[in-house]
């Protein structure tokens, strides 16, 4: 059944949305960094995500829009769908589903797999969201809705399957990563929007992405198991940022993984070890990103620490409002600040074998970890009470 609705298949390119033309249809996507695997042009790549969404009489379409919106979502009532293709990674293409219903805008995205080792990937992060929504009722990551597929019309793709996921998709958040202060050696955040004007971050608004960030993680870190979100990492876009009337909303768009990195049985000595350990390596990899986000590994200023550690005391306040019997962020924030930087540097250096997410960064941390621990053992003491 076709559509009563227009469909535009669109492509984000550096100028912004572009529709998608007879040149554009047959010009190659990136594939990642490795670079392998089959490839795809953008032509038959969206047409094929467009046929998905229209098969059984638009059925996936109006089943994501529905569990999307909490109501029932019928075909008339859709005036338009827009299909760009957004962003290519290590293991997905990332697509997004702009829809207009009975006036309101709704935006899902649609996460696409090509290789059998991503399409694993693929169902497992479906499944982690699903968990972790249940498990914590944060809305801090996107609402997994379904996973489907469609074959592929690509000729350098075999004729395989793509499989895919639709979520949620939030809108008028943006990636943003370090840069140098223009003239200076020093960094900045730098949002990634396409509207023309100022695009870097404030002091007070740098503060608060890092706090709303840092209180993410802490969010979903589980007490009991010690089982967190990793890997992360800001140089992949892993967190988006929006800015509204002066202030900044902080999401996570990603869980590629859940699981424990200390090697610790569950009991009351081990928990507070195991808060060290996930206190200090948050506030290492907070630092941690790619100038302009492809760049060379870089490091964020110091005084990004104070809001790293405000988001975790808040955050920590809040589990402990909800579960009484876990230790008062006052008694966590004592425990930490009674830890001297020669007591931290020790674990700095274990959290800097076991929780590498790139290879690479051993070499640029190692020099670093010794000022940090510093650093951050001046900042816990100015939190005194």
């Amino acid at each position: 059944m076709e559509p009563n609705f227009p469909v535009r298949l669109m492509v984000k390119g550096s100028g912004g949305l572009v529709p998608l033309s007879a040149q554009l249809a047959s010009l190659e996507m990136p594939r990642g960094p490795d670079e392998e695997g089959p490839v795809l042009t953008y032509g038959p790549y969206l047409t094929a995500l467009s046929r998905f969404l229209g098969q059984d009489g638009c059925g996936p379409l109006l089943k994501a829009l529905s569990l999307h919106l909490g109501r029932s979502v019928d075909l008339a009532s859709i005036r338009e769908v827009e299909i760009i293709s957004r962003k290519h990674g290590a293991l997905y293409h990332v697509a997004q589903v702009r829809a207009s219903v009975s006036g309101e805008r709704c935006s899902l995205a649609i996460n696409v797999a090509v290789r059998p080792d991503q399409q694993a990937f693929l169902e497992s992060e479906l499944n982690l969201l699903t968990e972790l929504h249940h498990r914590f009722g944060l809305p801090y990551l996107p609402r997994p809705f379904f996973m489907g597929e469609v074959a592929s019309d690509e000729p350098t793709a075999g004729g395989g399957v793509l499989r895919l996921f639709l979520a949620e998709w939030f809108d008028d958040y943006h990636e943003f990563h370090l840069s140098l202060v223009p003239g200076g050696d020093s960094t900045e955040i730098n949002v990634w929007t396409s509207a023309v004007g100022q695009n870097t971050l404030g002091a007070q608004e740098t503060r608060s992405l890092y706090s709303q960030a840092a209180a993410i993680l802490t969010g979903y870190f589980d007490e009991r198991s010690y089982e967190q979100i990793y890997p992360w990492h800001h140089a992949a876009g892993d967190f988006v940022v929006r800015r509204q009337d002066g202030k900044v909303e902080v999401r996570l768009i990603t869980a590629r993984d859940y699981r424990c990195l200390t090697l610790l049985e569950p009991g009351p000595e081990a928990t507070w070890i195991a808060i060290a350990h996930f206190f200090l390596n948050l506030t290492l990899r907070m630092r941690l990103d790619r100038l302009d986000g492809t760049g060379p590994l870089a490091w964020a200023e110091e005084r990004c620490l104070r809001g790293v550690v405000d988001g975790f005391v808040q955050a920590w306040a809040r589990k402990a409002r909800n579960d009484p019997s876990l230790p008062s962020e006052v008694d966590v924030m004592e425990v930490l600040r009674s830890f001297s930087p020669e007591e931290w540097l020790p674990l700095a250096e274990v959290i800097l074998e076991g929780t590498l997410v790139e290879s690479n960064e051993a070499g640029f941390l190692a020099p670093r970890l010794k000022a940090h621990v510093e650093a951050l053992t001046a900042i816990l003491q100015e939190q005194k009470p």
